[in-house]
């Protein structure tokens, strides 16, 4: 028999993975925030007159702190999407001032390393980009490419003696690449225990429904077996009748033999040896109305 081709369709995001997405933007929003209210006063020191890179810090700072109030607000139901999209709003607006502030410091005459802050930021986007992988490997990409045309936009190819540039910025790139892989193949299997978890589950209720069923039935089917065996003696005539009565009897007592493969599924200890049907039967379906109404909401 041919196998059934894997599902590579993305699986649903739990509450527990939302709540790491949500951790992870805000980590980066507040990082974010701390980082360019530093820079501020730092770039007002290196380069004194230039209002443009402090302006874009300060606005790239407010829109943070927007971002991390905003993601406080939504801590007690925090979405995927919406952390997601605050990593985005906070990451973008790195690419405009990096970009400005390399060409100040190739301008400045000063010592420094160029391209350091699009390694470090992508390696952070490698660490904590939020749930799919794709809007990280898009950043990365962005910043890489970024990296690239500074380089050499700026001459910096022939003004430093950095011939493994840019390089070990690339290498930075594919190393975040690589985390990013690994941390997408770490959530899917996650994801698929959790799946096979709840099945798992689900197959133990319905092994012990099955079970108990027949032990319910047990008491009324020896009734039924009685009550044939002293028409058989009283009513002999009838046999037609309880001929119909044997068989149904039959097909009853097969079927509840067959619900004896549910058996294995459960694990049984002293405690759990004898049950009460009734309260087993009131407890699944309890348990099966709780699930309904969180599939109608």
């Amino acid at each position: 028999m041919a196998q059934a081709p894997p599902d590579h369709r993305p699986l649903p995001i739990t509450e527990d993975q939302r709540v790491r997405a949500w951790w992870a933007a805000l980590f980066a929003t507040g990082l974010t925030l701390l980082g360019e209210v530093a820079y501020i006063f730092i770039d007002w020191q290196v380069h004194p007159g230039n209002l443009l890179l402090p302006s874009l810090r300060a606005l790239h700072a407010l829109e943070s702190l927007g971002l991390l109030v905003l993601l406080l607000v939504r801590r007690a139901n925090p979405s995927a999407e919406l952390s997601s999209a605050a990593f985005a709003a906070v990451a973008i607006p790195y690419l405009p001032i990096f970009a400005v502030a390399e060409v100040a410091m190739a301008a400045s005459g000063l010592v420094w390393m160029p391209l350091t802050g699009h390694r470090l930021l992508m390696l952070g986007i490698g660490l904590l980009a939020p749930t799919r992988p794709a809007l990280g490997y898009g950043l990365v990409g962005a910043f890489a490419a970024e990296g690239v045309l500074l380089w050499y936009g700026l001459g910096l190819h022939t003004r430093l003696g950095m011939p493994w540039e840019p390089w070990i910025t690339l290498v930075w790139g594919g190393t975040a690449c690589g985390l990013l892989a690994f941390r997408a193949r770490t959530l899917r299997i996650e994801q698929r225990l959790l799946k096979a978890r709840a099945e798992a589950e689900f197959l133990e209720r319905l092994a012990r429904l099955l079970l108990v069923v027949r032990d319910a039935a047990n008491t009324p089917l020896q009734s039924l077996e009685l009550g044939v065996s002293l028409l058989q003696q009283r009513s002999p005539e009838n046999a037609a009748l309880l001929l119909t009565l044997e068989r149904a009897l039959s097909r009853l007592r097969a079927l509840t033999q067959r619900m004896a493969i549910a058996d294995p599924l459960l694990e049984w200890d002293s405690e759990q040896e004898s049950f009460d049907a009734e309260e087993v039967l009131r407890g699944l379906e309890e348990s099966l109305t709780r699930e309904l109404e969180r599939r109608r909401h």
